[in-house]
């Protein structure tokens, strides 16, 4: 369940992470949009993952044991089409598939330099953003 006031949660949580750079480990897309949803639910959904890896190389061998990005997600898929505020989506970027979350109408998602906003026509994938 998300917290009651958690639009106002998730805002602060974008406000905060709006020019944190992209690092292995600490602020990729997996834990960007993990720690929206910690911000918003309280639940860490990537505990299991946290500080196993700091590189690409370690990065890719948890992506693929969970057989893609979309492995790693364990919520409640919902049609792209039907996702709202605050769902946890996957965008395809020019780096490749990135996971992100709506903010209703862009897609906040974790850049080389801060965050990067992108039109929901990017969303390949959707899940409810409650743990």
């Amino acid at each position: 369940m998300r917290f009651e006031n958690w639009p106002e949660l998730l805002a602060a949580f974008i406000e905060a992470r709006r020019h944190t750079p992209f690092k292995w480990g600490e602020s990729d897309c997996c834990l960007f949009a993990a720690d929206a949803l910690l911000a918003m639910t309280g639940v860490d959904v990537a505990a299991h993952n946290r500080g196993k890896y700091d590189t690409a190389r370690g990065a890719l061998a948890l992506i693929k044991e969970a057989g893609g990005v979309s492995g790693l997600v364990a919520l409640e898929p919902v049609d792209r089409k039907l996702a709202s505020r605050g769902d946890i989506v996957m965008v395809d970027t020019a780096q490749g598939d990135a996971l992100g979350v709506l903010l209703g109408r862009t897609v906040a998602a974790q850049g080389a330099d801060g965050l990067v906003f992108l039109p929901p026509s990017a969303i390949e994938q959707a899940w409810k953003g409650v743990a």
